[in-house]
């Protein structure tokens, strides 16, 4: 019940997306803000309003299994499944996202892979494109028997990216096997690894490199290397004709490190007379960011996460009508080490975590780097019942997650801190059918557990009796109601939402808030779809998403980034950053009987404040501000060459439209070149061309 938005393989297919956040800007509600260009590994999705940094408020699946680092304690996306192993996504806002957690606050997205069905044969898949991007995937299917088959996957890619020092590539295999027991049980094994290299970078542009060249770069040294091995058991048993259970086990491991040579400012001459003397934060005139040639640090973190799943789901009559029972339990269990060290040179792989001498007074030790291990355990119990009277559904249910999050500070005495939080989430759903409509509304619990960050700014609740924050869980009432069709000639679905948030304590990239804050966003949401083809064989389909946004923090004090003095702001009023007014794509669809088809779409997204206090002011140095409204086109198309071979083009920001994405990594607070990244640019026009050989 309640909005839920679907990506067909057809879609996925005909977009031929470089990444899935391509696919997902798509959906109304959603907005996006990578800070990889691509939008390839490092996913930021902000739904509703909710901040988009990291996408650390959106549950992210695969299959049904999560995927982000540590979704209780660290749920920041810096692992996304390539585009090419999709098949179909789900997004789903509400009162259905009761029967997953955590992270329900803003929606849930469900990447559903293929499945082995038997199917035997080679898939191939070959692209080469502008900004030295190309890619390799082959897929070989139907290894074994009808009883035991297997696919296999590998897939290879790489970029130039849209800046200077901007290349990655990527190695993602993933080996699928699917065993029927009987004609009642099935067992389904899925093991993926995922190795990544990058010159990712936090370095931005001030606003002299953004207009003098949005291409600048000078961070050769910076550099992102992920591995990633993760091993999926899902068992399906139809218990009787109306029961049936699934288990889920999963384990997986990822590890980054990410080495960053410190940045300085320097004056835009520089560049022409190489005097790159470093000069203030609050220098006036022309600045370039750049790094300071002398020493890096390294963000260091691996984790180890697994869990296990049961749920049962039982058709049965309640009062003479009929209903589907749902029930499930999960344990879940995640350990998260975050160390930081610091580097001697620009391209330093191997750092300190103190500087000094231990019992030496004269080489007194002092901390500079970071070793803090976590972990979580964590029990989820769900229920929900689905209930028809004719032509009206009922679809109450309920949410109980209980987790314990400790820390150990290895450098300072290997010191514990611990919390046991508990929550629970009741939701409820309506729908009345009518004709081809039908109306829904709902009415659900979302809520987002204490990341680490959270943590460190409350201390975990322990100075409460100083004036500290507590800690709690940041939760929402989502509301929401509306409409949908489904027919030959018309998709709809449109609805009103308002979520009223409240205990929050993150307020940005290094910003957090007094007290636990209350905010407000609300909104209309548009999908439409239009299959205009069926009126003249010459016209194309239509389809549209729109969405309208409204945020209101309702209550929320910081202390203010621009006055002097450590001088505490009320926030009440103010709009939410990196939420748009208006967002708006349209799209056109055409295929032919020949075997010919094309896309294009245009999006719009709304100017947006880039921080809580919404600071109009632009800085020389590009890290405050609000970002203008910006228009992209996208067009593909592919056409069939044969029974199994197509070619197909695919071109993204065909105007090469030059705008700023995000200052996701910035902080008005924060004004020094090596905090605050500066404009980070959005993806410039980029050209792939391939072919396929299918089945």
């Amino acid at each position: 019940t309640g909005t839920a938005s679907k990506l067909r393989p057809q879609t996925v297919e005909l977009i031929k997306p470089v990444g899935t956040q391509e696919l997902l800007e798509l959906v109304p509600g959603i907005n996006g803000y990578a800070d990889d260009g691509f939008g390839n590994s490092r996913l930021s999705i902000g739904i509703r309003g909710l901040n988009p940094r990291r996408s650390s408020r959106v549950l992210i699946m695969e299959d049904g299994v999560p995927i982000q680092p540590a979704v209780y304690i660290y749920p920041n996306a810096y692992y996304n499944p390539p585009s090419e192993r999709i098949d179909a996504m789900e997004v789903i806002k509400g009162s259905s996202a009761i029967r997953f957690g955590p992270q329900t606050m803003g929606g849930v997205i469900n990447y559903a892979t293929r499945r082995p069905d038997g199917t035997k044969g080679m898939v191939n898949q070959l692209t080469v494109g502008s900004n030295g991007y190309y890619s390799a995937f082959a897929e070989l299917r139907g290894l074994g028997s009808r009883q035991i088959t297997s696919d296999m996957q590998v897939l290879y890619k790489h970029g130039n990216g849209f800046r200077d020092n901007n290349a990655f590539d990527q190695i993602n295999g993933t080996a699928k096997t699917q065993f029927r027991l009987s004609n009642k049980k099935v067992l389904y094994l899925k093991a993926n690894a995922n190795f990544e290299n990058s010159n990712a970078t936090y370095t931005g542009l001030t606003e002299y490199s953004f207009y003098a060249n949005p291409k600048f770069n000078p961070k050769e040294d910076d550099n992102f290397k992920v591995l990633r091995a993760s091993l999926d058991l899902m068992y399906t048993s139809k218990i009787t004709a109306n029961l049936v259970g699934n288990t889920t086990a999963y384990l997986n491991v990822f590890d980054r490190r990410w080495w960053r040579e410190d940045d300085v400012f320097v004056r835009a001459s520089a560049l022409e007379t190489g005097d790159f003397t470093p000069v203030p934060y609050f220098q006036s005139g022309d600045l370039v960011r750049v790094g300071g040639d002398a020493s890096n640090f390294g963000i260091l973190r691996t984790f180890y996460v697994g869990g296990i799943a049961q749920d049962y789901s039982l058709k049965h009559s309640l009062g003479g009508h009929s209903a589907k029972a749902e029930i499930g339990v999960r344990a879940h269990w995640e350990r998260f080490i975050d160390d930081k060290k610091i580097g001697d040179a620009p391209d330093a792989r191997d750092g300190v975590y103190y500087t000094g001498t231990p019992d030496d007074p004269d080489d007194p030790v002092k901390i500079v780097g970071q070793s803090h291990h976590y972990e979580t355990a964590a029990l989820a119990l769900y229920a929900k019942e689905q209930i028809e009277w004719g032509r009206l559904t009922l679809d109450p249910g309920l949410r109980f997650e209980v987790f314990k999050q400790d820390r150990v500070d290895r450098l300072r005495g290997s010191i514990l801190a611990d919390k046991v939080s508990a929550v629970l989430l009741p939701g409820l759903g309506v729908n009345y059918q009518f004709g081809r409509f039908n109306a829904f509304a709902g009415v659900h619990r979302g809520y987002t557990p204490p990341s680490s960050g959270t943590l460190k700014i409350t201390s975990f609740g322990q100075d409460v009796g100083a004036g500290g924050l507590d800690l709690k869980a940041e939760k929402s009432w989502n509301m929401e109601a509306g409409v949908r069709s489904w027919g030959p000639k018309l998709s709809l679905e449109a609805s009103a939402f308002l979520l009223k948030i409240e205990d929050l304590v993150a307020a940005g990239r290094g910003t957090a808030f007094k007290n636990l804050g209350k905010v407000d966003t609300y909104g209309l949401e548009l999908a439409l779809g239009l299959a205009t083809s069926r009126l003249a064989w010459i016209l194309p389909d239509v389809n549209l998403a729109y969405t309208y946004l409204q945020t209101e923090i309702k209550s929320g004090i910081v202390t203010s980034a621009t006055m002097a003095g450590n001088v505490a702001v009320d926030l009440t009023g103010n709009q939410l950053p990196y939420a748009p007014p208006h967002t708006l794509t349209v799209s056109l669809v055409k295929q032919t009987k020949q075997g010919l088809r094309l896309r294009a779409d245009v999006r719009f997204v709304d100017e947006v404040f880039t921080d809580f206090e919404n600071i109009e002011r632009t800085f020389n140095r590009g890290d405050t501000g609000p970002i203008p409204s910006y228009s992209i086109v996208n067009a593909s198309a592919d056409y069939k060459l044969s029974a199994r071979w197509s070619a197909f083009v695919a071109a993204k920001n065909i105007i090469d439209e030059i705008y700023i994405r995000s200052r996701l990594h910035s902080n008005a607070g924060q004004p020094e070149a090596h905090l605050s990244s500066g404009i980070l640019v959005g993806p410039r026009r980029q050209i792939n061309v391939g072919v396929k050989r299918g089945l």
